[in-house]
């Protein structure tokens, strides 16, 4: 009989728990596409010792959170990301763009002779080598000729 009365306690907990107002999520930001982030903030006695995070994209294909909001709905951070540290790495982003084309052009070959392979191609499609190298260790034979 203990455990049926246990069990009959258990059961009344749980009810009264379902009672309780829940608590609401927090709107916490949105990113420059649109999407909406929320947060759930932790709750040590109900047995949440983290806040929960979580976002809802505005369309359900290209909705994919920038890095300082995915650093956030991990966990990484405590503070969201704040407009002006996204606005800062963004401009980040677009120099290192900018400074990648520069080299880009820098070095970029202008004959198109230079691009031609001068191996043909074996039957999966790439350059045949084998004149080059040797085929086993040791055996120079394709290069003594």
């Amino acid at each position: 009989m203990p455990s049926e009365r246990r069990l009959w306690k258990i059961v009344f907990d749980n009810f009264l728990k379902s009672l309780q107002p829940k608590l609401k999520e927090k709107p916490v930001g949105s990113d420059a596409q649109g999407n909406k982030y929320y947060e759930l903030q932790a709750d040590p006695q109900g047995g949440r010792r983290l806040p929960r995070r979580w976002f809802v994209p505005v369309d359900e294909e290209t909705g994919v959170p920038t890095p300082e909001w995915s650093q956030w709905l991990r966990g990484r951070r405590d503070e969201p990301p704040t407009p002006e540290e996204i606005a800062h790495n963004e401009a980040i982003s677009n120099m290192k763009k900018i400074n990648a084309e520069n080299i880009a052009e820098k070095f970029r070959i202008t004959d198109s002779k230079d691009n031609e392979t001068k191996y043909q191609q074996n039957s999966k499609g790439f350059p045949d080598m084998s004149e080059e190298f040797e085929r086993q260790p040791g055996n120079i034979k394709s290069k003594m000729k």
